[in-house]
């Protein structure tokens, strides 16, 4: 009598968070994603000349509304999820796959029709690249006392994206926003805080990538790039990209205007301004609440910048470590000498960049603890660092 199969829905609900973030480099503590669940792999076409023309808020915009847009599908699941600044990764049980199809089809439409952005979106199932050797791992990272967040391991991630970029139709779909239906729910993307400023010279955008065939050699280098951070910036805080008193809400048309773009889309003009006049006057509520440290009933105003500073991706791991940290120039150039050092070892690859504020985007479920915020550099960030990152690649790929 064959096994019953298993019920794997709510394998990444029911996993075990490893306590700290010092613990998601470790590809040992992650486990392999079921082979019945699905990977998918969401990208911006040409986004690096839409942010070396300036729109790079617009890229993050959509990168999130992806995200905003897959949770949404149904609120009692729990997925996991990478934001990478330009798209996102994300991995779904089976049963949630015709939905999937139709908010991604409604996020194209949306990037197109509000931001005149092309989202590229692709669909694996796990086991096709899990049976052609490729690990699809997946931890969970304890944020803070409400918020947690995914850590990736496994170069079937990369497959995945790789696939989608070359527009291969190797057992991937590629999800086409002419197709029927095309819906997205974009509940609780929120974007209504100022860029914040630099506090030491600048916001850099960090992306490092340890090399080695041996899981225990990367977790030495994660290792050793975490002790020399400490050594350069200090302890944590000091160069945490983000600080409370520096949070402000935005009151400008322009500065909101990315959230009204994503949440209004399919609505008559009427609704988009009444919508728009609802957020200024709540961040102006907002602003009173903050400075006068007075809580409501939905909202505890006396801690919610704390509790925003705590929940915040300014660090991930997917097989490449990121982050966005704040620092000096001088910092940078003895934190790059040590990388270049470790690159010209063949232990890493790494992208640097900097910017002068953080860019802050927002899924907000609940004011009271469970609300997500998304860190990248104003000028480019995640994507430009990106780059150099692949020409070390490419340019160890030539030497092999």
């Amino acid at each position: 009598m064959p096994a019953p199969l298993l019920d794997t829905r709510n394998f990444y609900r029911d996993l075990a968070p490893l306590p700290e973030f010092a613990d998601a480099p470790d590809s040992r503590q992650h486990v392999s994603l079921p082979a019945d669940w699905w990977v998918l792999v969401a990208d911006i076409a040409g986004s690096t000349a839409a942010i070396e023309s300036g729109h790079y808020k617009n890229v993050n915009s959509v990168g999130v509304a992806c995200i905003a847009a897959a949770l949404n599908i149904d609120r009692e699941r729990d997925i996991p999820f990478i934001f990478g600044g330009d798209g996102a990764t994300f991995a779904f049980p089976a049963d949630l796959l015709e939905r999937v199809r139709c908010a991604m089809r409604g996020v194209q439409r949306m990037a197109s029709q509000s931001f005149g952005l092309e989202l590229r979106a692709g669909l694996i199932r796990a086991d096709t690249l899990l049976q052609g050797g490729l690990r699809l791992q997946v931890a969970k990272i304890q944020l803070s006392a409400h918020v947690t967040q995914a850590a990736f391991s496994g170069r079937g991630w990369d497959e995945a994206e790789r696939r989608l970029k070359a527009r291969e139709q190797q057992n991937i779909e590629l999800i086409d926003e002419k197709n029927e239906p095309a819906e997205a729910d974009f509940s609780g993307f929120e974007c209504r805080w100022q860029a914040v400023p630099n506090f030491n010279g600048h916001k850099l955008a960090l992306l490092i990538a340890a090399i080695s065939h041996d899981p225990e050699e990367n977790l030495a280098t994660y290792r050793q790039v975490t002790q020399q951070l400490q050594h350069i910036y200090g302890e944590l805080p000091d160069y945490h990209p983000l600080r409370a008193a520096a949070l402000h809400l935005a009151l400008s048309p322009a500065e909101l205007q990315n959230e009204w773009r994503v949440r209004n889309q399919q609505r008559p003009w009427s609704q988009r301004l009444a919508y728009l006049a609802r957020m200024i006057f709540q961040n102006l509520a907002g602003r009173y609440l903050f400075k006068h440290q007075q809580d409501t009933a939905s909202v505890r105003w006396s801690h919610y910048r704390d509790e925003l500073v705590e929940n915040t991706d300014f660090r991930k791991f997917d097989g490449v470590l990121r982050m966005v940290i704040d620092g000096s120039d001088a910092q940078a150039a003895a934190l790059s000498e040590f990388l270049a050092q470790q690159q010209s070892a063949g232990k890493l690859v790494y992208g640097m960049h900097k910017s002068p504020a953080a860019l802050l985007t927002c899924l907000v479920q609940s004011y009271n603890g469970k609300h997500l915020h998304f860190v990248d550099g104003s000028a480019g960030g995640y994507a430009l660092a990106a780059r150099q990152l692949k020409r070390q690649l490419a340019e160890r790929k030539a030497q092999a």
